[in-house]
């Protein structure tokens, strides 16, 4: 089902004229090497471009498809990296301050890179022998007369050895003063495009994709970008030991699940394009998020990745996405911008995570765009809860939630990957919050103590709200839980939320200044064993409130309003409970932040 989704969207952005066609991939270039119609190095020019945000980054073009490639020296054609099209790079240039050992382990690299340049000058000798245009008699004198030796002494080569150009950033070729690149030479582009149609003696078989009868794949080409894999790719099939191939087809590699040479190429170009653009993939929790409309209209992506990580990276803004619920949400069509949103129309999620050389799967989504929106907009409705007024997100995006979730002390602060994934899942499908997300944030809420400089506080909007949410779903207290503070409900663990929050804005106010609180010393045990805690507190009260002789107003307020709070609980007697369990915990947390938040909303905002 992946696969075949994969490849339909290929099909849809092929016709469309926005992906590569078969034999062709869309690859980072950053740099091109200007040759003389002679094959003489002329100059390196940058063909870096600025991003959103004005950092330079390689420009994406369509060049021919490359051999997958690991330890082993397999050249590229037409383009490829320092190592394969000039036989140097910068890790193995010796300079007079290296010690022996340095020396003796750079020059085995450069033997190293002298075997590639040989490797690409053979292939690409061969490929174009016959060839007789400018650009093939170009490259061919280039390789012939480019010795990797010498290759240091060059002037144009002089030029950059300070700067990035001999890392491993990537090249394809022009001929000075020419209009474009090697790749896009139509001769060169028809030897390529026939050396793909070549059947020979490929084994042929029926496709699990296609259904058709056509060559099989016995190797895949990897899955560029993925945050933690290899830079050379991670495989999404493969199959390169024993104990993982089926009966009869040893040693035979993609024959133990035939996919034809098609829906490879299909599956692995359209999931490189989608996880090279900003706009159809994100990171959450380590786990990266590719996502697409079956008709290709991008801006179905920018909506669900506007709501996903709370940026804007299209034309959809964050004010546009309350009017497209409201259309959704009603199985009715919108135009916005232009743009004809239609909730029948499918949009598929997939969730993957780097394992060595290949990629897990951690859920696949699909489903109609109208039952995505519906799903979300439950999200975030169980998410709503009263804020405090520095914070500006309409609505929480899933990274900031997991990262609630992570020790902000520690050096890893990310989130686990199964639970990055899980929640997700809930989210799209409507089913209950992981119970770790519940337990996660009962335990950092428990674990942290507010710190200003390191941006960490105890009970924040955030770990609240996720509270809020994991309680009306998973526990379907609906009538026990509001958006604001609730002064009707009865429940006693609101209740004795709500008193510890009056209790200490009652030692802040008779303590002008005070750093340290009855929340830093006794919060977590008043939460977990409240029949031990609360007398406790409740003495402390009573001293607190004497200190406010001066303020004969505001010892009648807290007065009161203990007053109230007591009489819903009838402290002294067993209505207080000894323990709380996980969910009477949650609503304890909860009402001391409606508690809390309601010191500080002005009377007509109430």
């Amino acid at each position: 089902m992946i696969l075949q989704s994969l490849v339909q969207y290929y099909e849809t952005l092929e016709k469309q004229g926005k992906i590569a066609k078969p034999g062709w991939i869309s690859a980072k270039i950053s740099f091109a090497l200007c040759i003389d119609a002679n094959g003489k190095l002329m100059k390196i020019i940058s063909l870096k471009e600025q991003d959103k945000k004005g950092k330079e980054v390689p420009r994406i073009m369509s060049v021919p498809e490359g051999t997958k490639r690991s330890v082993n020296i397999a050249p590229q054609f037409l383009w490829d990296n320092s190592k394969y099209l000039l036989g140097i790079n910068s890790e193995s240039i010796v300079v007079e301050t290296d010690s022996e050992i340095v020396k003796k382990s750079k020059l085995k690299k450069a033997k190293r890179d002298q075997e590639c340049f040989l490797s690409a000058k053979e292939l690409h000798l061969k490929l174009l022998n016959s060839a007789t245009g400018i650009y093939a008699k170009a490259i061919k004198n280039f390789f012939v007369g480019w010795n990797p030796e010498k290759a240091l002494k060059d002037s144009v080569i002089k030029e950059h050895l300070d700067d990035d150009v001999l890392s491993k950033a990537n090249f394809v070729f022009i001929i000075e003063k020419s209009l474009f690149y090697a790749q896009e030479d139509n001769e060169l582009k028809e030897i390529w495009d026939t050396i793909q149609t070549e059947v020979n003696d490929r084994t042929q078989g029926q496709c699990l994709v296609t259904g058709k009868i056509a060559p099989i794949a016995l190797l895949h080409p990897g899955i560029r970008g993925i945050r933690g894999g290899q830079p050379a790719g991670c495989s999404l099939v493969s199959f390169n030991d024993s104990a993982y191939e089926s009966y009869g087809h040893v040693k035979d590699q993609g024959l133990n699940a035939p996919v034809s040479e098609y829906a490879t190429f299909a599956y692995t170009a359209v999931l490189n394009k989608l996880v090279s653009s900003s706009r159809h993939s994100k990171l959450i929790g380590g786990t990266t998020i590719v996502f697409w409309a079956q008709d290709a209209v991008e801006e179905y992506s920018d909506v669900f990745s506007t709501i996903l990580t709370g940026e804007e990276t299209g034309v959809i803004e964050q004010q546009d996405l309350a009017y497209i619920f409201e259309h959704i949400c009603q199985n009715q069509s919108v135009d916005v911008k232009g743009i004809n949103f239609k909730p029948s129309n499918e949009f598929y999620i997939l969730g993957i995570t780097p394992n060595i050389a290949r990629l897990s799967i951690r859920f696949f989504w699909h489903d109609t765009f109208g039952n995505l929106i519906n799903n979300i907009r439950r999200y975030t409705d169980e998410l709503e809860l009263i804020k405090p007024s520095y914070e500006k997100w309409q609505n929480i995006p899933l990274w900031a939630i997991l990262q609630e979730t992570a020790n902000k002390n520690s050096k890893d602060k990310s989130a686990s990957p199964l639970l990055a994934g899980s929640t997700l899942r809930a989210v799209l499908t409507g089913a209950p919050y992981p119970q770790l997300l519940y337990q996660s944030i009962l335990l950092r809420v428990k674990a942290d103590q507010d710190n200003q400089d390191k941006h960490i506080q105890k009970i924040s909007w955030i770990k609240a709200s996720v509270i809020k949410a994991c309680l009306l779903r998973n526990y379907r207290l609906e009538e026990e839980i509001t958006v604001a503070l609730d002064e009707n409900n009865e429940n006693v663990a609101y209740v004795l939320g709500r008193l510890f929050s009056v209790l200490e804005v009652l030692q802040e106010k008779s303590n002008p200044g005070i750093t340290t609180t009855v929340k830093d010393r006794y919060f977590n045990a008043a939460c977990a064993t409240p029949g031990t805690i609360f007398p406790i507190l409740l003495k402390l009260g009573n001293h607190h409130l004497r200190k406010l002789v001066t303020e004969r107003g505001s010892k009648i307020y807290f007065e009161k309003l203990i007053g109230e709070l007591e009489n819903k609980i009838d402290i002294g007697s067993s209505t207080v409970p000894t323990r709380l369990n996980l969910e009477e915990q949650g609503l304890f947390i909860l009402g001391y932040y409606h508690q809390r938040q309601s010191f500080y909303t002005k009377k007509e905002d109430k």
